[in-house]
């Protein structure tokens, strides 16, 4: 087994215990969330004692403290962490006729390669421990660091725990490299917990209707159907099994799902992780969820959820979504589970708490 190694590496393991007392009880549900809206209560699912649960917070605290309540808890957990651009991503905003600009997350890291796979590696041990016997990881990744993460996969889930390396290519991306090829994909790393895990098959629309051979298992071999008098059998078929390849456009500003925060991830993405991964009322975690998409199709698909990220414009869309969300299936008649949000109040969250920030009405664009 090759030995890993990097520039201040820790091994996290050593300190668990003194995290989950750490964070025990530092998280509190704060005011501003779904469940103080009364119109929207007669609609929750009959188990109530269940809540969907946002954190808001930096997400090693939150996987400390989940430590206490969810180890071996949770069926599904995809990322979409920093991808180690050396970037900052910012974000305008348009309030009461005033227009400003603020930094939605960094990927700034000052060449410091080694701090990047540290907050990684430690999250992911946690990720292992939180994950149900069923449940599989998925860290959406590029070729900036994809294939380091796959060597501390490798070490923390084992070789024979890696299950597929998932290709999003998207085909609507511009690219102005003239040194290399157009980038057109990211990398989707999965794992799994055991061999027990969820793989559910997905079938998707060819573009025409194809002839295809009829096959059969015989013995554990694959052996082509033939007829009476020895002859094939063909069939025509209109869908294939998804592989590991998806073809999926970026999200454009254009479309009715955009809210304006950085490398917002398309519904169709989430939705195709969620279906593969999960069945109906298993628990999915996003621990750097953005704008909230994987929280909204978790909804949609009708799973339970844990949500985390440390900006409060992430917190703001997120929660934002969410009650959007309730309040159209309210009007249809379909019941959901209620969400509340969590947080270590510090002196700036009770500030922007103070201020009425998740209850205005602004809007966010992305930053040219």
């Amino acid at each position: 087994m090759v030995d890993l190694s990097w520039d201040n590496k820790k091994n996290i393991q050593h300190d668990l215990v003194k995290l989950r007392n750490d964070y025990l009880n530092k998280f509190q549900i704060i005011d501003e969330n779904s469940c103080s809206n009364e119109n929207l209560q007669s609609n929750y699912k009959n188990n109530e004692s269940w809540y969907n649960t946002l954190f808001w917070g930096e997400n090693i605290n939150v996987l400390s403290y989940l430590l206490n309540f969810f180890e071996r808890k949770i069926d599904l957990i995809y990322i979409d962490p920093p991808f180690f651009t050396g970037d900052d991503f910012y974000i305008n905003i348009s309030k009461n006729g005033q227009n400003y600009h603020s930094v939605a997350y960094s990927d700034h890291w000052d060449k410091d390669f080694d701090s990047y796979l540290q907050m990684l590696y430690e999250r992911i041990v946690i990720f292992k421990k939180l994950l149900s016997k069923k449940g599989l990881l998925f860290i959406h990744l590029d070729w900036h660091a994809v294939h380091y993460i796959k060597l501390i996969l490798d070490e923390v889930f084992g070789k024979n725990r890696f299950v597929n390396n998932i290709i999003w290519y998207y085909y609507n991306k511009y690219s102005a490299g003239k040194k290399n090829l157009p980038r057109a994909h990211d990398d989707i790393l999965v794992y799994s917990k055991s061999n027990a895990y969820i793989l559910n098959e997905i079938r998707i629309q060819r573009d025409k209707p194809r002839k295809q051979l009829r096959r059969k298992m015989v013995n554990g071999v694959l052996k082509n159907v033939k007829d009476k008098e020895g002859h094939v059998v063909y069939r025509i078929v209109s869908d294939k099994k998804i592989d590991d390849v998806w073809k999926i456009p970026c999200l454009q500003p254009a479309s009715k799902e955009w809210t304006g925060f950085p490398n917002q991830k398309h519904q169709k993405l989430l939705e195709m992780i969620i279906k593969l991964g999960s069945n109906k009322n298993d628990l999915i975690a996003d621990f750097f969820c953005g704008s909230g998409t994987t929280l909204v199709i978790a909804e949609k698909l009708n799973r339970r959820w844990i949500g985390c990220d440390i900006s409060e414009y992430a917190i703001y869309l997120t929660r934002k979504r969410i009650l959007n969300f309730h309040k159209k299936n309210t009007e249809k008649g379909i019941s959901y589970y209620p969400f509340q949000i969590k947080a270590i109040l510090d002196e700036q969250k009770k500030e922007i708490l103070n201020s009425g920030f998740f209850n205005e009405d602004f809007e966010i664009k992305r930053k040219k």
